[in-house]
């Protein structure tokens, strides 16, 4: 059974979420706390699953106990829930917090959040991998991308799809970026997936924000250079996958939200260059001596993949479905039930590919592209063309 943390220092909104929330008590052991230090003890007595905090309470605030989770309880899916009126305080969270909510939260909007952070948990079942998911509060983006970025929106007269190119740019930046639009904060109908739309809703002034305020996007300090090599790398052939992926659409929406999946689907590998460099280094090593491709000796060693830490990362910022099974599922895409080629189907194929022209990551052996879910969708025949692609695109750009 989950067990899930709710945490306002007004007992009327408690008792609220107590009443709401009745019909998951044989699922959920759901705990109330008043405070801060009260929500902390009964986390030290039990740990929980999920923590929804309030911002605004006496003493301890909802950001510092936020940062108390993230360090003594990282495994915990941390939740802020929050009204409209506090965006600047919400803003300081960007960091701690994995999902956004504002008050009044509609019942079924909360049910499903929490249900989904639940679920997501069992996704990825290594302890160790969760505790580096949950301590992590930036991803690292290149220096010349961040000063680009930073340029831009310094300027009076700045238009927003330049901005929005930069941002498509920067695996760090699309994921974040995401993270924030999609949080229940805004209230949009529906997910959204594609980095230009995203960037479009949330404004220059905002976006100015969640740059210069927070600095979520700082390139990790004393990076060597084999780190900035490789991150240079990965953003090289996520950008690329992206791109290759988005031109296997006539439909320019679902183009773009294969962009996206494409420029993400091997964030999982940016958190453990970033997190856990010796465990991939290991990885990389061994998968070049032995031949196999690096997310098979992955679990053989550690028991998870990227594909995993990715997609659990994604799923807990609260990222379209789309996107993070892609994360997951691009190196066994039989293993997701798929009746149509979508965002996976054209990531799988757009990876190989890439890696085929430009090299695999570490020049560790790329993973073959799956011929038998290919004829199950009924596109083997576009492979060839899509491989002309390829070809093609590259060559015009001067290559990678």
């Amino acid at each position: 059974m989950s067990r899930i943390l709710f945490v306002d220092d007004d007992q009327s909104i408690l008792d609220g979420l107590r009443r709401m929330l009745r019909s998951h008590r044989e699922e959920w052991e759901m705990v109330f706390a008043g405070s801060g230090r009260e929500a902390l003890e009964a986390a030290e007595a039990s740990p929980f699953d999920v923590l929804v905090t309030d911002m605004k309470m006496p003493g301890m605030d909802g950001t510092e106990l936020l940062k108390c989770f993230q360090s003594r309880f990282p495994e915990t899916v941390r939740f802020v829930l929050s009204g409209h009126a506090e965006l600047e305080s919400v803003m300081r969270t960007v960091p701690v917090a994995h999902q956004f909510l504002t008050k009044p939260c509609d019942a079924e909007v909360l049910k499903d959040a929490v249900t989904r952070a639940c679920e997501l948990r069992s996704l990825l079942r290594n302890e160790s991998a969760k505790q580096v998911v949950g301590t992590l509060d930036s991803l690292p983006s290149r220096p010349e991308t961040y000063a680009a970025i930073l340029e831009a929106i310094a300027d009076p007269n700045a238009e927003m799809q330049p901005i929005v190119e930069i941002l498509k740019s920067d695996v760090a930046m699309s994921a974040k970026l995401l993270q924030l639009v999609n949080s229940a904060f805004f209230g949009l109908p529906q997910r959204v997936a594609d980095i230009g739309q995203a960037t479009m809703f949330l404004g220059l002034n905002m976006l100015r924000d969640l740059v210069l305020s927070i600095e979520v996007f700082q390139p990790p300090p004393n990076a060597t250079a084999a780190m900035e090599h490789f991150l240079a790398d990965l953003q090289a052939r996520s950008m690329w996958t992206g791109h290759i992926a988005s031109r296997m659409f006539d439909d320019k929406q679902i183009g773009n939200q294969a962009f996206t999946a494409g420029m993400l689907h091997d964030i999982g590998l940016l958190v453990m260059a970033t997190q856990l460099p010796e465990v991939l280094s290991e990885a990389i090593e061994k998968s070049c001596r032995i031949g196999q491709p690096l997310y098979v000796v992955e679990e053989e060693l550690n028991g998870v993949s990227h594909a995993e830490i990715g997609a659990y990362l994604l799923g807990v910022w609260g990222l379209p479905y789309p996107i993070l099974e892609t994360a997951a599922y691009h190196h066994r895409p039989m293993d997701l039930p798929q009746r149509a080629f979508g965002e996976l189907a054209a990531v799988h194929v757009a990876s190989s590919l890439v890696d085929a022209r430009i090299g695999a990551v570490g020049e560790s052996p790329r993973g073959p592209i799956n011929l038998a879910y290919l004829d199950s969708l009924g596109v083997r025949d576009q492979l060839e063309d899509w491989e002309a692609l390829v070809d093609r695109e590259m060559d015009f750009v001067g290559g990678a």
